[in-house]
């Protein structure tokens, strides 16, 4: 048998180097999609921690104290409700979410556009957050930020931050002795909603 001594020729160089960026563009993008699953799951937990927290917070003094009343007004200084609840004992709680949609524009064009019309302050930032416990103590719970972007002011105005989730639908209804809770909470990245949904009866025997 006899061996080239000749090296390697073009051809086996470039099908060597070609290779290699195959082997290395594949690596890369396993690891890319490897490190998005990981965001992703990440953010769901996060979401999950959060909706449970709050979900449980509440059941807890339904289940345990019986709820006698529920009175639901729309928020003064904010965007959002807020719900006096009358437990049997006597004790009274308020829920209070808030519901502040920012201006995503970038500039005024685009604000006149996309933000007054919807009456929305094109300097405004996200505010998103839901609040319970005793009256004069309650206690926020903040949205986790899985994102947010910082968006440079508008016409001299304050620079203002949009968040990637956001409560993007509020429903309370206290009606027929039923009380019904409804939020929706949105993220882009993420596939499906997800939502704190609680039921009870309004003073139940």
């Amino acid at each position: 048998m006899h061996l080239n001594n000749k090296g390697m020729t073009a051809i086996e160089l470039l099908v060597t180097f070609v290779l290699v960026a195959v082997i290395v563009v594949s690596l890369y993008n396993g690891v890319v999609k490897l490190k998005e699953k990981e965001t992703i799951s990440s953010a769901q937990l996060s979401i999950d921690t959060y909706k449970n927290l709050i979900t449980k917070d509440i059941q807890d003094d339904f289940i345990k104290k019986g709820l006698v009343s529920a009175d639901i007004k729309a928020l003064t200084s904010e965007e959002g409700y807020q719900v006096n609840f009358l437990f049997k004992d006597n004790s009274r709680k308020v829920l209070k979410v808030v519901q502040q949609f920012g201006c995503t524009a970038t500039d005024a064009e685009e604000a006149a556009d996309i933000c007054t019309k919807r009456g929305i302050d094109k300097n405004a930032s996200d505010k998103f957050s839901i609040s319970y416990g005793p009256e004069g103590d309650i206690v926020e719970y903040p949205l986790p930020d899985l994102g947010h972007e910082v968006i440079s002011g508008i016409d001299g105005g304050a620079d203002h931050t949009v968040y990637s989730l956001k409560i993007n639908e509020v429903n309370i209804v206290s009606k027929n002795r039923v009380f019904s809770l409804h939020i929706t909470l949105t993220h882009p990245d993420l596939e499906s909603d997800y939502s704190i949904d609680i039921v009870t009866p309004l003073n139940y025997p």
